[in-house]
């Protein structure tokens, strides 16, 4: 790793949040400690002081990191499919499938329930998926690829909650492709949507 000082500044809180990633996935959240973390990079205490002033700061960074994943999706390359493969598409890129991220991000929701901090990042997590899901059912039912007339925001909070849901189901016992079943299901029912063609025209 490069030596962590300013110029490095980017690259440098990218790698505390992936070392801060895997100490929390061995030892949990509020065991991790900023010793953990600098012992995983070879740098001091300090240098990972230097960018996170606390240890709830860096928590919200890597909750941060996991949420910016999302929203990396690009909806433009499903254009002229139907909205529920499309929004399907957060499910399948991303659905937390990586075991060290799904371990912390449970770990986190145990913690915000005694830690104001966390609890703000959880918040924040929560309101850029919903506002990711929001987006796209916005720009669907303008392109008159979704019928139903729930409120945008309503919809999209629900789906989040689906999203959360069947997260919690692989923590304990079903696999990922039944989840993934259940997402694609849940999305369709709850976006009652039909293929519309290039010129919005109903397909039967």
């Amino acid at each position: 790793m490069p030596k962590v000082v300013p110029e490095y500044k980017e690259d440098a809180k990218r790698r505390i949040v992936a070392a801060a990633i895997d100490v929390m996935a061995e030892r949990g959240c509020e065991r991790m400690t900023f010793d953990d973390v600098a012992k995983k990079l070879g740098v001091t205490k300090g240098a990972v002081y230097w960018y996170f002033p606390t240890k709830e700061a860096l928590i919200g960074a890597v909750l941060l990191s996991i949420r910016a994943e999302i929203r990396q999706v690009n909806f433009e390359a499903f254009y002229d499919r139907p909205a529920e493969e499309t929004i399907s598409q957060i499910f399948d890129r991303f659905a937390i499938a990586d075991p060290k991220k799904r371990a912390v991000f449970y770990e986190m929701f145990a913690l915000a329930n005694r830690n104001t901090e966390v609890r703000h990042a959880t918040r924040e997590y929560y309101d850029g998926l919903v506002a990711t899901f929001e987006e796209e059912i916005i720009r669907e039912k303008k392109r008159r690829f979704i019928q139903t007339q729930a409120d945008p925001h309503h919809l999209a909070q629900l789906l989040a909650a689906l999203y959360s849901g069947l997260q919690n189901y692989d923590m304990v016992w079903m696999n990922q492709d039944e989840i993934q079943k259940l997402w694609k299901e849940g999305v369709r029912i709850l976006l009652k949507s039909t293929y519309a063609g290039t010129y919005g025209e109903e397909k039967p």
